[in-house]
């Protein structure tokens, strides 16, 4: 009984229950060329970051703390999450503090 109770109240307080968006695409990064005084920017697919000595993918499951901006109908967020350096398949592609992604609302 003492095990039941403990079990719902967990799952009531906790801030960790479920997130409440879900990447449903691919994680994408601005990457900028400059040409004298003319910017020209796109937006690059990215699959891991460097943390350490150490690449981790992005997840899944965002909270609604971690994203900045939801545009497009609530399907393209905006998060700032990433400490900066953006790999795709192992390999170096651009230092970088926001991502963007497509998702879903979940709550």
């Amino acid at each position: 009984m003492k095990v039941t109770v403990f079990l719902i109240l967990s799952l009531l307080f906790s801030t960790n229950t479920y997130s409440d968006y879900i990447r449903t695409g691919p994680v994408e990064y601005e990457n900028c060329l400059w040409s004298f005084i003319i910017e020209i920017c796109g937006w690059e697919t990215g699959d891991s970051y460097l943390v350490g000595q150490r690449l981790y993918r992005f997840k899944t499951r965002y909270d609604d703390r971690e994203i900045i901006e939801v545009v497009n109908n609530y399907t393209i967020c905006y998060s700032n999450t990433v400490p900066g350096y953006i790999y795709y398949k192992g390999e170096y592609k651009s230092r970088s503090d926001e991502i963007r992604f497509e998702c879903r609302y979940v709550r």
